[in-house]
């Protein structure tokens, strides 16, 4: 009986989003895409993509930067439209040792092509450093 209920505990405590690590200084790093639990995430053009992403910080930080990419052919391409002060989203400043969640929802503009692709999400302390950064395997629709 024990473990059936620890079982189901964790099946529902774990409902983040699988992605690859690009060389975060900020841990443990949790990231969340609403309807998303494997990429690749299937994206709608014309609707919103809600996202939160939790770490602990690594120092302390004035300020939040979010830089966005998607990789279009070799190149990596900013996203447009996405707010680039993460301090929009969660409190600045930020103390070391801090938990974290930044949420945020982005549209996805119908204009957009309907293509597969790897999108790279950097939140970026006071010194440059990427307090988290992750790599998720999108797809437009």
């Amino acid at each position: 009986m024990y473990r059936i209920l620890t079982v189901l505990l964790l099946l529902t405590t774990t409902s983040a989003t699988v992605f690859q690590d690009c060389g975060s200084v900020g841990s443990p790093v949790t990231v969340d895409i609403e309807d998303c639990e494997l990429p690749p995430c299937v994206l709608s053009r014309g609707h919103l993509a809600n996202a939160t992403v939790q770490y602990t910080a690594s120092r302390a930080s004035e300020t939040l930067k979010i830089e966005a990419t998607a990789q279009i052919g070799n190149v990596d391409v900013p996203w447009p439209g996405i707010d680039t002060d993460g301090c929009q989203e969660t409190t600045c400043p930020i103390s070391a040792g801090t938990h974290v969640t930044w949420s945020t929802s982005i549209y996805i503009e119908r204009e957009y092509p309907a293509i597969s692709t790897v999108a790279t999400f950097k939140l970026l302390n006071s010194a440059s450093e990427p307090e988290v950064c992750f790599l998720i395997p999108i797809i437009l629709v």
